[in-house]
């Protein structure tokens, strides 16, 4: 039988709070609570995404910031620097208007969901990585989605402007909109959570 791990148990708690944050959209939050209610129940099936892809190696200076912070950012930021072993990477091959070379710039950290730290099928936990003037590619999914930001990056949401929610904010993606995100001048790292 599956028991989580106690510094994936802690993530998990902590992720919780940041994505309950008056600076998120109300849909965003109402989103969460339902993605942290199906984690309450631990699920694995065993099977990891074990391929480290070059952006992995950016994760120590996105992280670096954040690791003296006393808020839930700092804390959770070193949870994420304690599980990265674990954490099942991957990385986005398709979609429209991506930077040159955004698919060795970018990967996705997925920490519960398929291939993550806790691999399951029903809810996705985990975060996105850009290289510095990296643009992640226009796309859509059927899951509504929820982000919070780590460190200073931009959003764009349908045919809208780049906007930044600051550090600590977020934004909601309803299903099928299309979006995308891109960082300026340093790492971009953004927290994200679907229902599937």
């Amino acid at each position: 039988m599956y028991r989580r791990p106690a510094n994936l148990e802690l993530f998990i708690r902590i992720a919780r709070n940041l994505f309950q944050a008056e600076a998120l959209p109300e849909a965003g939050r109402q989103l969460a609570v339902k993605v942290f209610q199906r984690l309450d129940q631990p699920s694995d099936d065993g099977k990891r995404n074990s391929e480290r892809y070059p952006a992995c190696d950016l994760l120590a200076s996105a992280l670096a910031p954040l690791l003296n912070d006393t808020s839930d950012l700092g804390d959770v930021a070193r949870a994420i620097n304690v599980l990265e072993p674990a954490i099942g990477w991957q990385r986005r091959t398709s979609g429209l208007n991506g930077s040159k070379d955004y698919v060795e710039k970018h990967v996705n950290g997925m920490i519960c969901g398929p291939g993550g730290m806790e691999s399951r099928y029903d809810v996705q936990l985990g975060f996105s990585l850009l290289a510095p003037h990296t643009r992640y590619p226009d796309h859509h999914h059927p899951p509504e989605e929820a982000y919070v930001l780590l460190t200073a990056g931009e959003f764009r949401q349908r045919n809208g402007d780049w906007f930044d929610p600051g550090i600590g904010g977020g934004l909601h993606n309803t299903r099928n909109s299309v979006h995308a995100m891109r960082s300026g001048t340093t790492p971009l790292l953004a927290l994200w959570c679907l229902l599937v």
